[in-house]
């Protein structure tokens, strides 16, 4: 959670949101002062989910709920209630989706929520921050991967922990649908998990970096993917992607930078042998930096968190012999602070070989890291100010077996991972301009069972910052915000060496905003997004300019 820079103003605005940042940027100045009383409601440019034309069946699992205060005694988070699929649409189905329609007015920060369906996390979401006349957004979330969970009722958990007090008074109001559409020739199901099973919520610091739990495994295992949830959290840690190295905060005390460098890792285990890696995307949410950025487009992801997956096929041979097994879960560096966390949800998605009651198999080549290889160059220039270069790099590799009825099927999965991030700081904190990318590549080849098939799927995520603000001796100060971000992916797969599927994501994000105040009032920003996909859903292309709030420049649908 985060809020305005204006109040905290005078702590140097030390980058609040991200070096230090719990004041400089992230201050409580109430979100309706900026446009006016209103901005357009949320919206982004992303390409909607495409639903069947099938007949279909709308659950309500939450009509209007309020959500007041999340601390209270009780308090009135989480919302559990019961989901399951009416009796009109039995399955099985070619999709599931969940919508949610929120409504908020007021002043509020942004909030953060979960929802949780037979104790498994399947949605990661934050909210927007309001307007004094009111907004309400809709988000919609693609749960077919939970088909063997959906099938039976299930309760049904919807966390926000929301606080209204006599200066902040929003109050978020939220329905939650999930629809079920039927499957037919035309529309048929996909393969999805036939079992799913999970470790539980996590909560990773400093102080305790890794959490754990036992699980068994079907006895006819054949593929097992891992899908992580997760989200830094507290001034440091939900903008660890800026935060500055360890030795520069040592040559800088008293200035309350945040230390650990910019990069973070997730790093899965199972029986204490790390079996994959995720790098999280640096989510802005609608309060970060400079909330006058995201009214009315949300940062990428920042609605609808990415749940990262890890292909753990290699490894199904070491899980076949019913005992428990520890699957762990542990964060590279972390601030040791109260709030700063990486909080989440492991969950594994399993397949199992219909046609035999077991399975063997064994891991037959395994060359990954234990932790990623990390740079760092440092040039201190005193008086709070210096540069610094940040890189991290993986370069992984498992292959094995399993024995199925339909034959010796060998997986394996290669990643190849690379992070960069340029930081110049000047002015103790005042004048900062951040480069970060990520270039992300996964290849996962398999033989037998069928056609060599090869899936490659490549991502880069770049982030780059320039802030500025100035104050004089008249009271008057001065803050420039300009970001850009990215979020591009090419999904391909070849069958038996020829193309079978493709599919890319380009998506990109450039707000600025300029707040001034003292001998003039300003609060301005712009904000241009920018999507385009091709693949089987069909090409897709939006972008929408918007100033002030409102679009100028295409439609806020």
């Amino acid at each position: 959670m985060s809020a305005h820079p204006v109040l905290r103003r005078a702590a140097r605005l030390l980058l609040a949101a991200l070096l230090a940042l719990v004041a400089g940027l992230t201050a409580g100045a109430p979100a309706h002062a900026d446009f006016g009383t209103d901005y357009h409601d949320p919206f982004t440019v992303t390409q909607p989910l495409k639903r069947p034309t099938t007949p279909s069946c709308a659950v309500e699992v939450m009509h209007e709920r309020q959500f007041r205060n999340g601390y209270g005694n009780p308090p009135d988070t989480p919302y559990v209630g019961q989901l399951a699929p009416s009796s009109a649409c039995p399955g099985p189905w070619s999709k599931v989706v969940l919508d949610l329609h929120g409504q908020v007015a007021g002043r509020q920060f942004d909030r953060l929520f979960t929802v949780r369906v037979g104790g498994f996390e399947v949605m990661m979401s934050s909210t927007p921050e309001p307007s004094k006349d009111g907004i309400e957004w809709r988000v919609e979330h693609d749960l077919t991967r939970y088909t063997s969970l959906l099938s039976t009722p299930q309760p049904f958990e919807f966390d926000l922990a929301n606080v209204t007090d006599s200066t902040y008074t929003g109050v978020f109001t939220i329905s939650a649908t999930v629809t079920y559409y039927t499957a037919d020739v035309a529309w048929p199901a996909p393969g999805t998990a036939d079992r799913l099973l999970t470790t539980g919520g996590f909560t990773l610091s400093q102080a305790t970096p890794s959490a754990a739990g036992d699980l068994v495994f079907p006895a006819n295992l054949e593929s097992l993917t891992a899908e992580v949830y997760a989200r830094g959290g507290g001034a440091c840690e939900e903008f660890a992607y800026a935060s500055a190295p360890d030795a520069f905060v040592a040559k800088n005390p008293g200035l309350g930078y945040c230390g650990k460098g910019p990069f973070r890792e997730l790093r899965l285990a199972v029986d204490g042998r790390v079996v994959g890696a995720v790098w999280p995307y640096p989510v802005i949410y609608t309060g970060g930096w400079e909330p006058l950025l995201w009214q009315p487009i949300p940062g990428i992801f920042a609605f609808d968190l990415p749940a990262y997956q890890v292909d753990l096929t290699p490894y199904v041979g070491l899980l076949l012999d019913g005992r428990p097994h520890s699957v762990s879960i542990t964060v590279n560096e972390a601030e040791k602070q109260s709030n700063d966390a990486w909080t989440g949800q492991l969950n594994l998605l399993a397949t199992v070989d219909h046609g035999s009651a077991r399975t063997s198999g064994a891991l037959t080549e395994y060359r990954v890291a234990p932790e990623a290889a990390v740079a760092t160059t440092l040039d201190d220039q005193g008086g709070g100010s210096g540069a610094w270069q940040v890189t991290a790099e993986r370069h992984d590799l498992a292959r094995g077996w399993v024995q199925t009825s339909h034959g010796r099927v060998t997986t394996e999965v290669r990643g190849d991972l690379g992070f960069s991030s340029a930081q110049q700081l000047r002015d103790s904190g005042n004048d900062l301009v951040l480069h970060n990318n990520a270039d992300l590549t996964r290849t996962t080849s398999t033989w037998g069972g069928g056609p060599h098939r090869v899936r490659t799927v490549h991502e880069g995520e770049p982030l780059d910052v320039t802030y500025r603000t100035t104050s004089d001796a008249g009271g008057n100060s001065d803050q420039r915000t300009a970001m850009q971000l990215g979020y591009h992916r090419s999904d391909t797969t070849a069958t038996g060496g020829r193309i079978s599927s493709r599919s890319t994501i380009d998506h990109t994000l450039g707000p600025s905003a300029h707040r001034h105040g003292g001998d003039t009032t300003v609060r301005t920003a712009d904000s241009t997004e920018t999507y385009r996909a091709t693949g089987p859903d069909g090409p897709y292309a939006r972008t929408v300019t918007t100033h002030d709030g409102w679009p100028v420049n295409g439609d806020g649908s």
